[in-house]
């Protein structure tokens, strides 16, 4: 039954995807924020959706796992206008695509593209920074930019992340933090960037 569930989803992904379009022209933005290029937007998981609204057609590339669940995101993703790599930024996980993945995306941030990595993904634990978005900043010398995407009415999922799903007609903000160096140690380049992601969440 899951599977069967899981194969009408992919075959209507174009569907989804223009009602997505239809939800975004819905929202109302009360900002704005230019795409910045070579850095790596790094959000929670529970925010891709919002992000997903706010920045198609933008150019960004979106890290997208894997994992089964990924297959559809990506296809979503695509319809939205996002360009993506599967697989881990973690580049030694090569079971996952970590080690092709990493090399794709540091390509791209080199060349000056912009990459999107919800930090907490793909299966969580939720609000835990995952040590593949360091090791990105350290390897392409880019900064990471902290992101966040507030809404004044949505609905909350329950889900591992809790994914937030805008409704119609809602205003919508991005909030975005100041850009992080990679500097230090991986540690502490987490921890920092855990504190941001928070503090943006919250306010």
């Amino acid at each position: 039954m899951r599977k069967l569930k899981y194969k009408l989803l992919l075959a209507l992904t174009p569907l989804l995807g223009r009602l997505l379009r239809l939800l975004a022209r819905t929202v109302r933005w009360e900002n704005r924020p230019e795409v910045q290029k070579g850095v790596v937007y790094a959000l929670w998981h529970g925010h891709a959706l919002g992000m997903a609204l706010y920045g198609k057609d933008r150019g960004i590339v979106v890290l997208v796992s894997r994992f089964r669940d990924g297959e559809l995101a990506a296809r979503l993703l695509k319809e939205l206008g996002f360009e993506t790599v599967r697989g881990s930024a973690e580049e030694g996980r090569p079971e996952k695509g970590g080690r092709s993945a990493a090399k794709k995306l540091v390509a791209l941030l080199k060349s000056g593209r912009s990459v999107a990595v919800t930090v907490d993904g793909p299966k969580g634990p939720a609000y835990e920074v995952k040590r593949g978005v360091a090791f990105l900043a350290k390897a392409a010398g880019v900064p990471v930019v902290p992101v966040a995407v507030k809404f004044d009415r949505y609905w909350r999922l329950n889900t591992w992340d809790g994914t937030v799903v805008p409704k119609p007609f809602t205003r919508g903000r991005v909030l975005v933090g100041e850009p992080l160096e990679f500097e230090g140690s991986e540690e502490a380049f987490l921890l920092k960037l855990k504190e941001r992601l928070t503090a943006l969440s919250s306010s």
